[in-house]
């Protein structure tokens, strides 16, 4: 198989694998977790209530669409109402025993409100030293706000804070950094800042996704990328190695025949030994073979190029 060939046949291999990459790349690069809907995680209204707040809420919900009527009232601290998604109610739960938030790295909400132009989301996490079991307010929250657009809300996990409030009431002077996103707990959407207070409002939401990138295996694609890259490499140099190694051997071999026949035709016209004697003097395996391999570089037969130079 000659080098075109070869680098050819290895090119077309190339593509073709690299097309299977690409699609399996589009494919699997990003990770996705729906929350909302599929049935898999129990619902609740959320109110401030539980934190000796006024405001109240009233939750429907159907397999495609949960609504949270609120009114926002004064109360207690920062007034809230709205809907909240029990993440430990997963059936078949992860051993941890926890929702991990860390491996996503954006947050898609489909959501339309009546008049409010902004939500809170609100992240519960059991924090390892603060938090109790079974007590709501000692989970640690990382809280957002978004824009309710057309395409309803996005939020970057980046922008998740720790509310000052629940600092303080842990008695931290500021924030001490830890998030605790793989320990999560509760998931919520209340209202958002500037909300009018005792006017009804209303939340819709029709899904809501998390989006990150699927880091292991975008680390296992550039692993087999570099190694399809290198194996073409290395087909494609080991054919060109090849075909300047037998480009090399065919022109000794020239080489050695020109330098045989010429000794041939130093002898032919010098000597009067017979072709089959000269022949075997040049290492021809056969008369047959000399005679041939004469013609091709003399382009006449040995008897015929004695007579000519006698």
């Amino acid at each position: 198989m000659n080098c075109l060939k070869k680098i050819v046949i290895a090119s077309v291999a190339f593509v073709v694998l690299l097309a299977v990459w690409v699609v399996l790349f589009v494919q699997f690069r990003a990770t996705e977790q729906v929350l909302f809907p599929g049935g898999t995680y129990q619902v609740y209204a959320v109110s401030d209530t539980t934190v000796g707040g006024f405001s109240n809420v009233e939750l429907t919900q159907t397999d495609s669409v949960i609504s949270a009527r609120v009114n926002i009232r004064s109360g207690k601290a920062y007034p809230y109402a709205g809907m909240g998604i029990n993440l430990l109610s997963v059936n078949n739960r992860p051993a941890s025993g926890f929702f991990d938030f860390s491996d996503f790295d954006s947050l898609v909400i489909d959501v339309e409100t009546e008049r409010m132009l902004r939500i809170g989301v609100k992240i519960l996490n059991d924090d390892p030293v603060y938090s109790q079991k079974n007590v709501y307010q000692t989970y640690r929250p990382m809280v957002a706000q978004s824009p309710v657009g057309k395409n309803g809300a996005a939020i970057s996990m980046l922008d998740f804070k720790v509310p000052e409030w629940w600092l303080a009431m842990q008695g931290l002077e500021k924030d001490d950094g830890l998030r605790y996103m793989n320990r999560g707990m509760y998931f919520e959407i209340c209202n958002g800042e500037g909300t009018m207070l005792g006017i009804p409002d209303e939340i819709t939401v029709r899904s809501i996704k998390l989006w990150g990138e699927n880091r292991n295996f975008k680390a296992l694609m550039i692993v087999a990328l570099v190694v399809v890259l290198l194996m073409y490499a290395g087909v494609v140099a080991l054919a060109v190695r090849d075909s300047e190694s037998f480009a090399r051997r065919r022109r000794e071999r020239q080489n050695d025949l020109k330098s045989r026949m010429a000794r041939a035709a130093e002898m032919l016209k010098t000597t009067d030994r017979s072709v089959a004697e000269i022949a075997m003097a040049v290492g021809a395996k056969n008369s047959t073979a000399f005679e041939k391999d004469f013609v091709r570089v003399y382009g006449v037969k040995p008897l015929s190029y004695r007579r000519e130079n006698d």
